[in-house]
């Protein structure tokens, strides 16, 4: 069987939860299926290092865009379909709203359309009128044309299906490895980071992520002996991204840019607490990755948040400033040791997950 992937930035080493998602899903597939794989990427997103990596059954077909948020989607995934319309694929997959415009113009071809529905991307502050506009006709033209529909989470199944008429649908949650923690601790040191003395977020600097009130609420909680750090970037220079490294100055935060690999796994492994202040998630594949390091955990309740299911002090409410400085003083007062191996291998298993993205295209194709 002949796949293409259209909607992704790319993999390996590309910062984004759909990329984490995409090379963690397609690698299982093609290597346990023998499939043939096509993932569409864009040339300005691709680490030199990471530019020639090899996967079994998987190629890489590479686009030149302009990295510019308005542009850079649409012209990928036209520029891409138009490309998968003549290398007779049987199953061509799209991931989110913007990509799965163009999925129209597959409808006089034979192949068989999947579209993975991460998050409700127009309601995302960095969008103008006119962006907002394209993703909402973008989610009803993906929605009414594709063969197959995946949702990452109950909550965006709920909302979509209460809005439209879906062929097939299925729920398939984002999954997480369980990792080999570092015992070094040289890139905490480069930082003047002690273990355990640190609390960690994670994520790209958008508004949706609340970074800013989470910085303004942990200098409120005054707790001496621990540092806030920020693991991440943007993908463009924004108004907002200027605002918060200014605060992140001012504040005493320690930003560390998009990190990955040792450097990554040695944030994770020795953090005191890990917390997500986001206002919009579709299923967080940040808390996830916390969760596989049985780091204690502080989230906002959003649904995407309480779906996964934690304990009811694991959660503060939404934007608000002084109920999460409260809940911060009380973790890092408190000793709760943690462990989500089980949750984590029953509900947000890999390999489960790509097993059932496969079967879906078996049954699409028989």
């Amino acid at each position: 069987m002949k796949i293409g992937v259209i909607g992704t930035r790319g993999f390996p080493g590309i910062q984004g939860g759909i990329e984490t998602h995409c090379m963690e899903l397609y690698t299982r597939v093609a290597e346990t299926s023998g499939h043939n794989i096509t993932v569409y990427r864009r040339k300005p997103y691709l680490d030199p290092m990471n530019r020639n990596a090899q996967f079994p059954n998987i190629r890489f077909v590479d686009f030149r865009v302009p990295r510019n948020k308005f542009l850079e989607t649409f012209l990928h995934s036209f520029v891409s379909t138009v490309h998968a319309l003549f290398q007779g694929y049987d199953i061509i997959h799209y991931h989110n709203t913007g990509p799965g415009f163009f999925i129209p113009l597959l409808l006089f071809s034979k192949v068989r359309v999947v579209f993975t529905y991460h998050n409700v991307s127009y309601t995302q502050k960095k969008w103008n009128f006119a962006a907002r506009r394209f993703l909402a006709i973008s989610e009803r033209v993906s929605m009414r044309n594709s063969d197959f529909v995946i949702f990452i989470s109950e909550v965006i199944k709920t909302e979509m299906l209460n809005k439209y008429p879906v062929r097939s649908h299925r729920v398939i949650f984002n999954g997480v490895n369980i990792p080999s923690k570092s015992h070094a601790s040289d890139y905490l040191e480069l930082l003047n980071l002690k273990v355990n003395g640190y609390v960690i977020a994670v994520g790209r600097f958008l508004e949706e992520k609340g970074f800013d009130y989470l910085i303004k609420s942990f200098s409120k909680a005054m707790v001496s002996g621990y540092r806030l750090v920020l693991a991440g970037d943007t993908d463009y220079p924004t108004e907002y991204s200027d605002r918060l490294r200014a605060l992140a100055r001012e504040h005493d935060v320690i930003l560390t840019g998009f990190i990955k690999g040792e450097q990554l796994n040695q944030i994770f492994s020795h953090a005191r607490l890990f917390i997500m202040s986001s206002f919009e998630e579709g299923l967080p594949i940040a808390l996830l990755e916390a969760m596989s390091y049985d780091i204690d955990v502080l989230v906002s309740d959003i649904p995407a948040n309480l779906q996964i299911g934690l304990d009811p002090d694991d959660y503060f409410r939404v934007g608000d400033e002084d109920n999460l400085k409260t809940r911060i003083i009380e973790k890092l007062k408190g000793n709760k040791k943690r462990s989500f191996s089980g949750i984590l291998a029953s509900r947000f298993n890999w390999d489960r997950i790509a097993a059932e993205t496969a079967n879906i295209y078996e049954q699409l194709t028989t």
